[in-house]
């Protein structure tokens, strides 16, 4: 090689006619121009590479960051996590489904994944009416317990947002300052944040709720959040963090728990139960479009639509039943809702 060199120097340095250069060192010197650009292109392709490996890290890591910043400020919000008045979720006999069914709002999620969260948060004033173009006088059914029901849920990736899953979001999207406008229906399908990692995380703790990149660790009114962004399809990013619910008490307030179920097109069976002692006098209420309306009273603890005509469910309607149990001057918080379709 040096051969050559010297060869070519010594033609640009003679004072003899050039003769031009030979075929053999116009090919090596291509050659080795060939080689200086794969080298250099090969190096600004890794540099760009890692540029982009380091842009795209930090892209999820601000999402990630964003999406646990918003559910622990809702957590810390929230009255009641995982659980109804009287029902606790704790992912072997109850399970999170079942508190989203007995709190009357499975069917309007619509589409959904595992859950991993139930919020209920509570409001500071609910209006008599709603303004144009909401019908007048008629407040969400959902509302007029004073919060705002939260789910979060993880799920595959549909759309264009980025796989391989996302964590979507049920209830009222809050204004600026933080409050929720009662009159706005709630969002179902609202996506939080998107690629979300499909390797389960699966942490080391007692009551846990979620799957892959977004799971839920429970502890009474304690929360610990795991998250997993997807970098790459072989690289992933982890947020943890805890929350702590600023309003629960964790309590399980003294109230009837309802079973209810739907007989045939046109009846409804009722039946509930009661820790409490004594011997209360129950009331039943059937909520239709938003108004409660007191349909039984009495001892029993047991009801269906064929032997009480009170009862009986009003056709084409969701009817959702309650219970309340009274001693005395005592009167028990709700029973879970039973819903169904007529």
């Amino acid at each position: 090689m040096k051969k050559y060199f010297a060869q070519i120097y010594r033609r640009f340095h003679t004072s003899k006619p050039s003769r031009g250069f030979t075929l053999v060192e116009l090919l090596i010197t291509v050659l080795i121009s060939t080689m200086v650009i794969v080298i250099a292109g090969f190096a600004l392709v890794t540099i760009t590479s890692f540029d982009n490996k380091a842009e795209a890290r930090t892209e999820r890591q601000i999402d990630l960051n964003r999406a646990f910043d918003f559910m622990t400020h809702e957590i810390r919000m929230a009255s009641r996590i995982n659980r109804l008045e009287t029902e606790v979720a704790d992912g072997s006999t109850t399970t999170l489904e079942k508190i989203v069914e007995d709190a009357g709002i499975k069917a309007k999620l619509g589409s959904y994944g595992t859950i991993a969260l139930y919020l209920e948060i509570p409001i500071d004033t609910i209006p008599t009416s709603c303004p144009p173009p909401t019908p007048p006088a008629i407040i969400p059914s959902d509302y007029q317990a004073g919060f705002d029901r939260v789910v979060y849920d993880i799920r595959p990736t549909t759309g264009s947002w980025l796989s391989p899953r996302v964590i979507a979001r049920y209830g009222r999207i809050p204004s600026a300052d933080g409050s929720i406008d009662a009159c706005k229906p709630p969002i179902p399908n609202d996506i939080l944040v998107d690629s979300i990692s499909d390797t389960d995380i699966n942490p080391t703790c007692t009551v846990k709720f979620g799957a892959g990149g977004f799971y839920a660790c429970l502890d009474g009114s304690l929360v610990e959040l795991f998250l997993r962004g997807a970098v790459s399809a072989r690289e992933n990013q982890d947020v943890t963090g805890r929350a702590f619910s600023r309003l629960s008490s964790y309590s399980t307030e003294l109230a009837p728990v309802l079973f209810g179920s739907k007989s045939g097109t046109t009846e409804m069976n009722l039946t509930w139960t009661w820790s409490g002692t004594g011997n209360p006098t129950y009331k039943v209420y059937r909520t239709v479009d938003g108004v409660a309306t007191e349909v039984y009273s009495g001892s029993v603890s047991s009801l269906d639509s064929s032997t009480t005509p009170s009862l009986h469910p009003t056709s084409g309607k969701q009817n959702c039943y309650t219970v309340r149990a009274t001693i005395g001057s005592y009167t028990s918080a709700p029973s879970n809702a039973r819903c169904e379709d007529f």
